[in-house]
């Protein structure tokens, strides 16, 4: 499985997601302390941020200690909302930078922490048969990672909240999975530049780890998240298993119009 970090609010520095605090997400990669199966993160790392409301990806299918000067580099970006996350891969799903999180389509970023057994196998065509023509013909690869963000865009594009969105998708998934088949677990996050949503669940009693931090510690400014606790601040809280929270940049600001995705 993987680590994965993402803020929402006033613009922060991007090195904060991949080297703040005493457990950055960068030591992580070799060193995680609550990864339910693996032992490290060394199959890739991706950043996502947002740029005048349009999202930017940089990402590589290597180990992030071998990225030289990338703190520098996340230094010197600020952005009001971001996504991180370093890659354990899954066993049967592609390697390589296009199957890295954070994913970007349009305007909006995802990241999974988790994964669909046997999802090539059993489930891809059943679950990406559910995608309309124009995201289907997206489609760049065969992980569940892509198959799931499209599915999601999908229902946004129908009119749901981001949350809504993964709440649904979240749903769908575990019911054709079934509770007697091999583990599925999905921890996910989608934004839009404006709004983030989480949810984490499984078709287990035990689900992955997710925090959040709010206005306080490392996010003066807004909402951390991480699947890990970054720090040892009394701030960070679990957040609830089976359930979707949503983060608004703005929140008095109204949400955009799903139809300017298309």
């Amino acid at each position: 499985m993987c680590r994965l970090t993402a803020y929402v609010g006033e613009p922060l520095s991007l090195s904060t997601l991949v080297f703040g605090g005493s457990h950055p997400l960068y030591e992580q990669s070799w060193a995680p302390a609550e990864l339910l199966t693996g032992t490290v993160n060394a199959d890739g790392w991706g950043v996502a941020w947002y740029d005048e409301g349009r999202p930017v990806r940089l990402a590589r299918s290597e180990p992030v200690w071998h990225a030289s000067g990338l703190e520098r580099i996340l230094d010197a970006i600020r952005s009001p909302t971001a996504l991180a996350a370093i890659r354990n891969t899954t066993t049967g799903l592609p390697q390589g930078e296009a199957s890295v999180a954070p994913l970007v389509f349009e305007r909006w970023t995802f990241v999974l922490n988790g994964f669909i057994p046997s999802f090539r196998a059993r489930h891809m065509r059943a679950l990406r048969g559910a995608l309309p023509d124009h995201l289907y013909g997206s489609l760049v690869g065969v992980s569940d990672t892509e198959t799931l963000f499209l599915l999601a865009v999908t229902e946004v594009e129908r009119g749901a909240s981001l949350g809504e969105a993964l709440g649904h998708i979240a749903r769908i998934t575990l019911e054709r999975v079934g509770e007697t088949d091999d583990e599925c677990q999905l921890t996910m996050l989608l934004s839009d530049g404006e709004s983030l949503a989480a949810v984490r669940t499984s078709n287990r009693d035990r689900v992955n780890s997710l925090y959040r931090i709010d206005r306080e510690g490392m996010a003066p400014g807004g909402t951390l998240v991480a699947s890990e606790r970054l720090d040892a601040d009394e701030g960070w809280t679990p957040i609830p298993a089976r359930e979707v929270v949503e983060l608004r940049r703005n929140p008095r600001a109204r949400p955009p119009d799903p139809s300017r995705g298309r």
